[in-house]
């Protein structure tokens, strides 16, 4: 029995999207994913139906990764579309397939593709289906912050973000921006940045205890 970190994710709302424009970009979101974090990687994330891609991951570390890979490349590359994402660790009876995420079948794969077709509204975006209950409870629930946190995002403060994301200088930020550092550090307040970065450490924290832990 292989057991392995399956992720799938699929686009919130895509009938409502322009399909060419959604579908260029979200190939080339995750193109540039499996490119720049591939050593996370087993099996290459894999666009299956227009809107939704499967792959499999390293490690639970490598989920973390490619998912705040993917959210904060779609917002510095002003994507309008936001994803949904289901983790499962569960099993594969074939063969992995480390060049494209087809062609592999087990329970696993079933009940990640069976919780990623509940279109349910509710349904939060980030859902997290592990072997530790305890350690997906715990996930799930920062996700909903983290959900609740950038789905206040607009698109047109996607650069600012982005910026004010990978720079803590308020000086530098405003500089390019067009903005005062007093203007930056308000907007920081406002777009809660310093609470997502918080939120993002403890997710990632939480990932480390639980390795600690298996490894005792």
């Amino acid at each position: 029995m292989a057991l392995h970190y399956i992720l799938m994710a699929d686009v919130v709302g895509s009938h409502s999207i322009d399909s060419q424009q959604l579908q260029a970009n979200f190939k080339k979101l995750v193109a540039h994913c499996n490119e720049s974090i591939g050593e996370q990687i087993l099996s290459p994330y894999t666009i299956t139906l227009g809107d939704e891609f499967q792959g499999v991951a390293k490690s639970l570390k490598g989920v973390l990764e490619s998912i705040f890979y993917l959210e904060e490349n779609g917002i510095r590359r002003g994507y309008d579309f936001k994803l949904r994402y289901i983790a499962h660790y569960g099993e594969i009876q074939t063969k992995l397939n480390r060049k494209i995420a087809y062609e592999m079948l087990g329970p696993g794969l079933t009940f990640a593709r069976g919780m990623l077709s509940d279109k349910r509204r509710d349904r939060p975006r980030f859902l997290f289906m592990l072997e530790n209950d305890y350690l997906s409870n715990n996930l799930n629930r920062l996700g909903k912050i983290l959900e609740s946190l950038t789905d206040r995002w607009k698109v047109k403060d996607f650069p600012l973000i982005s910026e004010m994301l990978s720079n803590h200088n308020n000086k530098e930020v405003g500089l390019k921006h067009k903005k005062n550092r007093s203007q930056v550090w308000k907007r920081r307040k406002q777009l809660f940045i310093e609470e997502y970065q918080l939120l993002k450490s403890s997710i990632f924290d939480l990932e480390k205890i639980n390795k600690r832990d298996a490894n005792l």
